[in-house]
């Protein structure tokens, strides 16, 4: 009993402590100051915004890659809306293990745009040239990242990419094939496109 009961008590703690974090990011973040994309987490411009009880150039790949989508969009929603959207519904153990992805499928959508969602890599090289820009997740040798896609006509470019990027980085011709060279396993991908959708509320397997 007595150790169920210290158990119960260290969570209790930590969700009371997440709950004033998240007030105190919010706050912190919305004076923050960025212009155009973020091309690199590890950046001074990423790293002065909190997420849960980290720094993002830790675990903030997730809100970064819908933020550079959203720019890709032409949609200017702050930093600091999308980080307190995603403490709320999307963090992993308070941001220690980033975000799920299907926090930022539920934030697209809930903006009004069609989010299709596929774990399929044969599909997804269709559906990001057919989306004004998409998410692409993976796991990599240290962990999982997020990446914002953007199709173009000399091929697609990623945002925030790797962890030394100043810029747009070039994925060449084919997602699918960017993955395969890079040995990245389990991708899954957002498409993200401006009209809505009746199939909207479904992810393709």
């Amino acid at each position: 009993m007595i150790p169920f009961l210290i158990v119960f008590g260290v969570i209790a703690l930590l969700v009371t402590a997440y709950c004033v974090v998240h007030v105190f990011n919010r706050r912190r973040n919305r004076a923050a100051q960025v212009e155009g994309f973020l091309h690199n987490q590890g950046d001074a411009a990423a790293r002065q915004f909190r997420y849960g009880f980290f720094p993002s150039s830790h675990n903030g790949c997730g809100w970064i890659a819908a933020y550079n989508a959203c720019r890709i969009l032409g949609d200017d929603v702050p930093p600091a809306d999308i980080i307190s959207d995603f403490e709320r519904y999307g963090a992993v153990l308070f941001g220690l293990f980033g975000t799920l992805p299907a926090a930022l499928t539920h934030f697209f959508r809930k903006r009004g745009y069609r989010a299709d969602s596929s774990g399929k890599r044969e599909r997804f090289d269709e559906m990001a040239r057919s989306s004004a820009a998409s998410i692409l997740w993976y796991w990599h040798g240290r962990g999982a990242h997020f990446i914002a896609v953007e199709p173009g006509e000399d091929g697609f470019v990623g945002y925030n990419v790797f962890s030394d990027t100043k810029r747009p980085i070039a994925l060449g011709d084919s997602v699918q094939a960017f993955l395969k060279k890079r040995n990245y396993h389990a991708p899954r991908l957002i498409a993200v496109k401006k009209e809505a959708s009746d199939h909207d509320e479904r992810a393709t397997a």
